[in-house]
Parts: structure tokens; sequence; C-alpha cells
């Protein structure tokens, strides 16, 4: 059966057909992108043949290649339904709260993990801003072991509940520097960071099949709600004991009973040469004929966040002199890890936020692809590049680079970046500069650290303007992309990102039909403040509708 859409006002994102009135899907691929009078014509010779044909009269609504969100972490937005949400908190002692109403609903003896997320001592509004310690969370807790994240998942506090279960002690902390924090007398403060935390995640045990399907459908609607069909997501080193294994049976189970639709890349987070070579081994290699669930690259950590001070700076920070941030691997380190990716075929997207960590990881890019042979490329990225100056934006070009960015950062960062980073902020979050240079720079949302709805992402891209607070502000307004540009970078480019730019990310014939309706035409708004207010009505994937707006 082909069913034909008609009477639509179709944006393709095809430059070879940029605008269409109809298109035509059968099984899950656009068969036909034209005008009304050709699809007309089009339904006449399938009938004359004596194939199904219906029609869905799309009466003039506005018409896009589905989004494509080109970072997240599809797991820890999905424990949103279960975690302690702590955004919004303006206090420890409202922190503290959210804790007792949860505990609250909990039975007296129960003693498994308990997680949380959300916080940002920058928002605290009594009191100190400063991180919350074991003792806070003690002080309600007791002896259920509590972990609670700070809203960019790089800095974490766990109680003292916890701390004994994983043998967080005095001494076993002793070395690890800026990644755990201590007393004066060396105790634990129970607030750690980066690779340490990593691992302390690992070692939370919060999810089984049962709870991971759940969570994950769930998550799954809203995605669809916001007109994603694609997201790329690091998984799996947040996974209890790491064990990608579960995650992959549970994804596949999902998609072969039909239930699981939304597209899967995995950004797979593997720290170390031989955990690189295991998943290897294992059999996830890079990309494959699956569309809806893919390897799309070797994820990797170089430095933390700008709210945490953990970003990795070329100079201190200008509001805490002490600190550069924190890089994580050595040039050495990175060389190997980078050379290990690429001779198993895996692309590597490195995070890195601070100018020294993307100038680190550039490096250690330059210098693998010396050793390469002629013509052998790797599509690898960079997640995040927020500290930047001119000549890291045109080592991007020059060593084809991708930028996976997520422009909703400036909603807060602005508030803080000149504070952090002096005059670098002149030069910083440089997303327009990027494009402009030719760079592939495709959107994501780093959820659950940010929402993953896309508009109020292209809204940030396109404005450069602030989404809260009670003062509207403009940063760096010589940035601002076009709606053109931003809804680009979340349709092409991410298709680009995740190595499938021949089979989606467009409305053309012989793609995979993922579109959606929003609710206005986006490209022609009278403000451009309406970005904020505009919704999806409908996401079809593979011509399904997936969603559909009540």
């Amino acid at each position: 059966m082909t069913e034909i859409f008609i009477n639509g006002d179709v944006t393709t994102m095809d430059e070879e057909r940029p605008q269409a009135e109809a298109f035509a899907v059968r099984d899950g691929v656009f068969t036909f992108v034209g005008t009304k009078e050709e699809a007309r014509k089009l339904a006449g010779e399938l009938k004359a043949a004596q194939e199904s044909v219906i029609f869905t009269d799309l009466k003039g609504k506005s018409v896009l290649p589905a989004f494509q969100d080109s970072h997240m972490h599809f797991v820890g937005f999905a424990k949103h339904f279960i975690n302690v949400d702590l955004n919004g908190c303006t206090s420890i002692q409202m922190m503290q709260q959210r804790f007792r109403d949860r505990l609250s609903q909990c039975g007296p003896d129960d003693r498994s993990w308990l997680e949380a997320t959300g916080w940002n001592q920058d928002y605290f509004t009594e009191g100190e801003k400063r991180f919350p310690t074991a003792k806070d969370l003690d002080k309600v807790t007791g002896d259920r072991p509590v972990i609670a994240l700070r809203v960019c998942e790089h800095v974490g506090v766990v109680n003292s509940a916890g701390m004994r279960l994983l043998g967080l002690t005095r001494e076993s902390v002793r070395g690890l520097g800026d990644f755990a924090l201590t007393d004066e007398a060396g105790e634990p403060l129970g607030i750690f960071k980066e690779r340490v935390l990593d691992r302390i995640r690992s070692q939370v045990h919060t999810l089984n099949r049962e709870i991971l399907e759940d969570i994950l459908l769930k998550a799954q609607e809203e995605a669809f709600s916001y007109g994603l069909s694609t997201i790329q997501t690091d998984d799996i080193g947040f996974m209890p004991d790491e064990d990608y294994k579960l995650l992959f049976s549970v994804y596949r189970d999902l998609l072969e009973s039909g239930k699981l639709k939304i597209r899967i890349c995995q950004q797979s987070l593997r720290q170390t040469p031989e955990r690189i070579g295991k998943y290897y081994e294992d059999g996830f290699r890079y990309g494959g004929e699956d569309h809806h669930l893919r390897i799309t690259g070797i994820k990797l950590l170089q430095d933390g966040s700008l709210g945490a001070r953990t970003a990795g700076l070329r100079e201190p920070y200008a509001d805490d002199p002490s600190t550069c941030g924190l890089t994580i691997f050595t040039e050495e380190q990175l060389d190997e890890l980078v050379k290990t990716a690429h001779d198993l075929g895996y692309p590597v997207l490195v995070h890195a936020i601070g100018d020294r960590a993307i100038e680190m990881v550039l490096d250690a890019l330059e210098r693998d692809k010396k050793n390469r042979k002629a013509g052998e490329t790797y599509r690898d990225g960079i997640v995040h590049v927020q500290i930047t100056d001119g000549e890291l934006l045109e080592r991007f070009k020059r060593q084809q680079v991708m930028a996976l960015v997520q422009p909703i950062f400036i909603d807060y960062d602005m508030h803080i970046v000149r504070d952090r980073v002096g005059e670098a902020a002149d030069t910083s979050y440089a997303w327009k500069t990027l494009v402009d240079k030719g760079v592939r720079v495709s959107f994501g949302t780093d959820c659950p650290v940010e929402s993953c709805e896309p508009l109020p992402n292209i809204y940030t891209a396109v404005t450069r303007r602030n989404l809260t607070g009670e003062e509207q502000q403009t940063y760096r307004p010589e940035e601002r992309m076009s709606v053109y540009e931003a809804v680009r970078a979340y349709t092409v480019e991410g298709a680009y990102a995740s190595g499938e730019e021949d089979v989606k990310g467009r409305i053309r014939e012989g793609m995979l039909a993922d579109f959606i309706i929003p609710d206005r035409d986006l490209f022609a708004l009278a403000d451009e403040e309406e970005l904020k207010e505009a919704k999806i009505l409908a996401t079809y994937i593979d011509g399904e509708k997936v969603y559909q707006r009540a």
C-alpha cells in the first residue's frame, strides 16, 4: 500500500528540491516527492496497476524531516521517571525536603539505592552557593544509600550509607586528588567528580530488565511529542556494572516486539583501550545496516563542565584562580585511545568543553591522522565545543572534525561564562562561525542535563537569548543562526553525525520516511519569539504515525 500525503507545505531540507506540496510513502520509505498534480498522476498510475492507495490531506500544514538529537543520554533521560528530581532547588534545605517527600513514599526497611539529579549550586539563593555534602544528605536519608548528581552530571554527592556500601573511605580516596574532595582531616566529603564519579555510578544498581523496559518506553513517548525520531545516546558507561549486553538485549527485545520505534544510535563510552577492545570482541562494531539500533562511535570524556569548574582551561578560572579545571587523559593516553578506536574501525566522539581540553583532542586526532594511510578517514567529533578561540575554530575545518553542540546551554551559561573564563567569553559558543566555515555542526541537548525538546534549542541558536530568568539577555548576537541553519543542524547534520546521511535527514525519494508536522511554519514566523510557543502536532517514523497531539 502507498500512502500519499497531499496539500502540504513541505520543507524537504533537500537542496535538489527544497519545497514540495506532496509526497508518498511505501514500506517505510519516501517513494515520491513533488507537486499535487504529480501526486494525483502517481495515484492514477498505481490504481491502474491495481495497487492500493490512500490519501492523507495535510490541509496546508508545514512538514519537516523529523528531528535527530546528536548527543544525549537516553537511559539517563528515562531514569527521570524514577529518580528524585532536584531541578529548581534554591537551597540545600529544599533538596533535603525533596528527599523527605520521596522517602515518605518508601517502606521503612527499603535499603535500595536512591538516585537524584538536577541540583545546581549556582541557583542557590538561600545560604551558601556550595556543593552539598554527605552530611547534608545524611540528615534526611539515614541508612538509605543515596547519590545526587549535579545538573551537569560531572559532580555528584554520595551520602555516608552509600559510601560505606561502596567502600569509599579515608584510605580508599587517598590520592584521588580533585576527583574526590576531602575535609582538612582527609575524610571524604561525599563529593566526587568525573572519572571517579563515573566509576561510582556504574556500581549503583537501580535498574533491571523490567524497570529499564518500562522507563525506556515512557521516554520514547515524550521524545515523540518533541518531534524526535533519532537519538544519538551515550548510555553504556552508566549502566550498572557497565552491562551493555543487558542494555542492547532490552533494546533489541523492545524493537522486535514492535514497542520501541525510535532510532537508537549508541555513542559508546569506553575509556580504556582494553574496554574498547573487549567491546569489539563482543561483536559491537561501528555502523551496520540496522537503522533502528546502531553504534556510531567510541565516546571519551576529556574534561568536565563549566558550571562545576571542571572544564579543562588553558588559563585559571577567572573566579577561582586556584584551578584550571580537569583534563582526564594525558596526551599519551589520548593518543592510545584514539589509535585503538581507529584501528578497530570506530570514530571517536570526545566530550570537551574547555579550550585546553578541545586543543588536546584536536592534537591527538591530528597526530593519529599522520600515521594513517592516505584516504583513511574517520568521522570524528567533539561534543559540546564551548570555550574556543579563532585558531581552535579554524582547526575544526582544517581537520574535518564534527562539532556536536547544544545551543540550549547558553540559557544558563550566558550568566556565568564571563565570570568563569573572562575575555575568552568573547570568542566562545561560536557555532555560527563553525557553520560559516563549513564545519559539520549538529544539534543535541545532552539530555537529561537539559530537556531533549528541540524547539527551545533552535530558539537559543537563532536568537542567542535566554529562555528562563526574569530579565531577557542576549549573548554574542553575532553568532545567531538562521532558522534554516538550525533545522538543518537537527536533520541533515544529525544524519551525517550518525553516518546515515544517505538514508535519512531529508524528505527525498528513497530515504526513510521520518517526518514531523509542526503547528506553524518555522521559516515564516513574524517574531522569533514564536519558536518558544511552537509545538509538534504529529511525528512519523517509517511512515507510521507514532505521535498525535491531542
